[in-house]
C-alpha cells in the first residue's frame, strides 16, 4: 500500500512539474524621443505608428515607448539627460546640432550594433551626404530619416488662377512680382491673403529666405573656424531683401516678426498665405489639409547666373544612447526604423524622400504620381542646390540669431548692418568662437 501511495505521489509531482518551468524571457521596453506622436494623425505620425507596430510584431520581446518632445529643444534636452544618466534608449537629433552630439560621447557607434553585418551593396546604397554627416573617425553614429529640403511651398491652385507658372520664378524680381499678384485685399484695404509668408520668431526657427540668398552670394554662413560670417555685403543684401518683403513689397505680414514656423503653416493651410518658406517633409501634411492637387514645392530663386539658390537640406538623425541599458535592442530598432521596409512606409504614407534604393523601388508607382512631384523637386534640390550645416563646427543658434536680426530691423529700429553685427556677436558668444 505504501509503495502504491509513493508511486501515485511521484506521478502527481511529475504531472505538476511543467507548472514550475523556467520563466519566459523578460519584456524589454525601449524609450524613444522624437517630435512625432504615434497616436497623432499627421502623415508622419501615422507612418511611425505603422512602423512601430510592424517592428513589435516581428520582435515580440521588445516594446517601443515613444516620449514626444518639442523638436527644437529635444537635442539639448537629450544631451543634458545623458549627462544625468537618464536619457532614452533612442533619440532623434536635429542636424544643426549633430556635430555637437557626435562629439559628446553619448551616441553609440552603429557599426558593431548592425552595420558590420551589412553587405557591401547595402552600404553602397546608403552612402550619401546624410551618411557622411553621421560618420566621424570611422564610426557611424546615426542614420538620417525624415530627409528635408527647405524651400518654398505654394498653392498650385492659387498660382494657376493668377496665371503664374512656378517654373518661371527663377529670379527674385519675378518672385516678388508674383507674390504681389497673389496678395489680396478686401474693400477696406485690409490684406486677406499674403503673397509670401515668413516666420521670424526665435522659437521653432526654420531657415528663412536670407539664408539661401547668402549662400548664393558668398557660399557660406561661417568661417572655417566656425565664426559667424553674417555681417558681410552678402548678409546685408540678404537681410534687406528679406525684410523689404514686409516694408516695401508688402507681401509678407508685419506679424511675421512673431510668427513661428507653425504659424506660417497655419496661414498657408487656411488660405491666408499663397506661398511660404517651408519644408518638403511638411508637404504631405498640407496636402492632407488642402487636397493633394493643391500644394507644390519650388526651388528658391537664384542670381548671378544660377537658376536657383542653394537651400538648406536637413533631417533627423536617429541614434542610440551609448550608455543605454538595452543597446542591442535599440540598435535593432534603429536598423528597422531606417531600413527598406520602413522606408517604403515613410515614402508612401508620409510623403518622405527615399532613404534606400529598395524603398525607392517599392514606392515607384507612388513617386510617379503628379501630386507627388514635389518629391522630385526636393530630390533635384538635394542633388544640385543644397547646403548642409557643417557637422565639424558648433553652430548652435544660427537660425535664431538671424531671425533676431530680422526682428531688430522690423521692430527694433536697428539698421541691417547693426542687426547683423549683433547677430554675429551673439552667435560667436554662444558657440565660444571668434
Amino acid at each position: 500500500m505504501k509503495k502504491l501511495f509513493r508511486a501515485i505521489l511521484a506521478a502527481g509531482i511529475a504531472l505538476a512539474a511543467p507548472a514550475f518551468s523556467a520563466p519566459a524571457q523578460a519584456q524589454v521596453t525601449l524609450r524613444m524621443w522624437t517630435f512625432l506622436n504615434p497616436a497623432g494623425t499627421t502623415p508622419r505620425e501615422v507612418a511611425l505608428a505603422r512602423i512601430i507596430a510592424d517592428f513589435e510584431k516581428a520582435n515580440p520581446g521588445i516594446k517601443v515607448a515613444v516620449e514626444p518632445q518639442v523638436w527644437d529643444q529635444m537635442t539639448p534636452k537629450f544631451l543634458a539627460a545623458a549627462r544625468a544618466g537618464n536619457a532614452p534608449d533612442i533619440t532623434w537629433v536635429v542636424t544643426d546640432l549633430l556635430g555637437q552630439a557626435k562629439r559628446s560621447g553619448e551616441l553609440a557607434d552603429l557599426n558593431p550594433l548592425f552595420i558590420d553585418g551589412w553587405t557591401e551593396a547595402q552600404r553602397a546604397g546608403r552612402k550619401d551626404a546624410y551618411w557622411d554627416a553621421c560618420a566621424e573617425g570611422g564610426r557611424q553614429y546615426c542614420l538620417v530619416l525624415s530627409r528635408n529640403y527647405i524651400s518654398i511651398l505654394y498653392r498650385r491652385d492659387l498660382l494657376a488662377q493668377a496665371g503664374i507658372d512656378p517654373a518661371s520664378l527663377t529670379t527674385w524680381p519675378a518672385f516678388t512680382e508674383a507674390a504681389k499678384k497673389l496678395t489680396e485685399r478686401n474693400a477696406a484695404g485690409q490684406v486677406t491673403r499674403w503673397g509670401f509668408g515668413q516666420a521670424f520668431s526665435e522659437a521653432q526657427a526654420d531657415p528663412q529666405m536670407m539664408i539661401p540668398i547668402m549662400l548664393n552670394l558668398q557660399g557660406r554662413l561661417f568661417t572655417k573656424e566656425g565664426a559667424a560670417d553674417f555681417a558681410t555685403p552678402a548678409g546685408l543684401t540678404a537681410l534687406m531683401r528679406q525684410t523689404e518683403m514686409v516694408t516695401k513689397a508688402g507681401v509678407t505680414p508685419p506679424d511675421a516678426v512673431s510668427w513661428t514656423t507653425d504659424d506660417a503653416y497655419e496661414a498657408f493651410a487656411s488660405g491666408r498665405a499663397a506661398m511660404i518658406e517651408g519644408a518638403s517633409v511638411r508637404v504631405s501634411t498640407m496636402q492632407a489639409k488642402l487636397g493633394a492637387d493643391k500644394v507644390g514645392l519650388m526651388l528658391w530663386p537664384g542670381e548671378n547666373g544660377a537658376p536657383h539658390a542653394p537651400a538648406m537640406m536637413a533631417g533627423w538623425a536617429v541614434a542610440a544612447w551609448s550608455h543605454g541599458r538595452h543597446l542591442a535592442e535599440a540598435g535593432r530598432f534603429v536598423e528597422f526604423l531606417t531600413g527598406p521596409k520602413a522606408d517604403a512606409i515613410w515614402i508612401t504614407a508620409a510623403g518622405q524622400l527615399p532613404m534606400t534604393p529598395e524603398g525607392r523601388a517599392a514606392a515607384a508607382d507612388y513617386l510617379s504620381r503628379p501630386e507627388n512631384q514635389y518629391l522630385s523637386v526636393a530630390a533635384e534640390g538635394v542633388a544640385k542646390y543644397a547646403w548642409m550645416v557643417p557637422t565639424d563646427l558648433s553652430v548652435n543658434g544660427f537660425r535664431q540669431a538671424l531671425n533676431k536680426a530680422a526682428q531688430a530691423v522690423l521692430t527694433g529700429g536697428a539698421t541691417a548692418e547693426q542687426a547683423l553685427k549683433t547677430a554675429a556677436e551673439d552667435f560667436n558668444r554662444i558657440n565660444k568662437v571668434r
